[in-house]
């Protein structure tokens, strides 16, 4: 016995320190082109600003520093792993009429190894932002001495400009030549992240190169989920509900996304707690703890990684668990809705409206819904 109790307290103190090592967080770190090596808190800006400089406060120092790519080799956030690698890139020069010039620039490290895609975002007068379709980044996409810039171009149909993808499948397709299912990817592969990734992972897999690093979750699939916790308020807009009402919200909502040529379009389903209070025809009290479920189907005219805007529309129902109200129509019942949702970064902003024609006594026919929510990531 006394000689399985130091056994017993390694294992606890090996436990421990395990725990505290796997709950630890590195720093950030910043890679001179010199070679030496920084850690730092990195500042995250938008997408076009961290491609030009970084801004960072040393651990030791409050002061906030801000660098370019030709002081910086690379430099890593350590909670997302995304790490950033200055490159030289040809890109028009709007000072010098669209002239294409060499210039340096951070591009995210998408797959590192023996082959590399970093991706490169662009200023809006930087790419011809006219055209329908076009996206505001480019890769380059490297193996030894090769270099291959992945871009879209331009197509004038019916006097109407259109992003044109020939160029860089072909170019892609040049690249996977040799490796028949990577081919077949590359002939179908739309201008994107996961589209390329999934190319080269596959083309990886049948050369059997095996240094690659990449994180195979950006590739996802046709559909990827993005899950929200969020609060709202809600108001019932009829004349026979006092103005006076108490109401709040809190839920959990998951909104399926496609990820290829249908990626603006959307399938959001929500499920909240509901209680509201209000003065029924200025005559009764009533209090009601609800369920509501909500389905919709949305479509986000403007669409970037960091940014979103999306029109929504889909049917509501409200299930009353505990009521003043006697009657099932009014506890029980479907709302058409209708809504706007902006996302910015990782807070979600929603603005809905729910209406029922043909609506019966005691049970509401306009109902306005302000909601804020947060990403959760699994």
């Amino acid at each position: 016995m006394l000689i399985r109790l130091p056994a017993v307290a390694l294992c606890v103190l090996l436990c421990l320190a395990l725990s505290a090592q796997r709950n630890s967080v590195a720093n950030d770190l910043v890679l001179l082109q010199d070679g030496s090596r920084i850690e730092v808190d990195l500042k995250k800006n938008t997408p076009m600003e961290m491609g030009r400089a970084i801004s960072f406060r040393r651990l030791s120092d409050e002061k906030v520093e801000k660098l370019g790519p030709g002081a910086v080799r690379e430099y890593l956030f350590a909670k997302s792993n995304r790490r950033f690698r200055a490159v030289d890139v040809e890109i028009p020069d709007p000072g010098q009429n669209g002239e294409v010039r060499m210039t340096r620039r951070f591009g995210e490290v998408l797959i590192d190894g023996t082959v590399q895609l970093i991706r490169v975002n662009l200023a809006g007068n930087e790419y011809n932002s006219k055209a329908l379709g076009m996206e505001s980044y480019l890769y380059l996409l490297r193996q030894g001495e090769i270099e291959l810039p992945l871009e879209l171009t331009s197509i004038l149909i019916y006097e109407r400009l259109h992003a044109n993808p020939s160029r860089f499948r072909n170019k892609l397709k040049f690249f996977v030549r040799d490796c028949p299912a990577a081919l077949y990817l590359a002939r179908r592969a739309d201008f994107n992240d996961g589209d390329i990734m999934r190319v080269l992972d596959t083309y990886s897999r049948c050369k059997n190169i095996d240094d690659l690093s990449m994180d195979r979750n950006r590739i996802g699939g046709i559909v990827s989920f993005d899950h929200f916790g969020r609060i709202g308020n809600l108001n019932i807009r009829d004349m026979n509900y006092d103005e006076r009402q108490l109401s709040f919200s809190a839920g959990y909502q998951v909104e399926a996304r496609f990820t290829n040529r249908l990626r603006r379009l959307g399938m959001i389903f929500s499920l909240d707690y509901v209680y509201h209070s209000f003065r029924w025809e200025e005559t009764s009290n009533i209090g009601q703890s609800m369920l509501k479920g909500n389905f919709s189907i949305g479509y986000s005219p403007v669409l970037t990684e960091d940014f979103s805007v999306q029109v929504t529309g889909g049917l509501s129902n409200y299930n009353a668990f505990s009521s003043s109200f006697n009657s099932f129509f009014s506890n029980n019942y479907f709302l058409l809705s209708s809504g706007l949702r902006v996302r910015k970064g990782s807070y979600l902003f929603g603005l809905s409206y729910e209406h029922m024609p043909n609506q019966i006594k005691r049970q509401p026919g306009n109902i306005l819904l302000v909601s804020a929510g947060y990403q959760i990531k699994f």
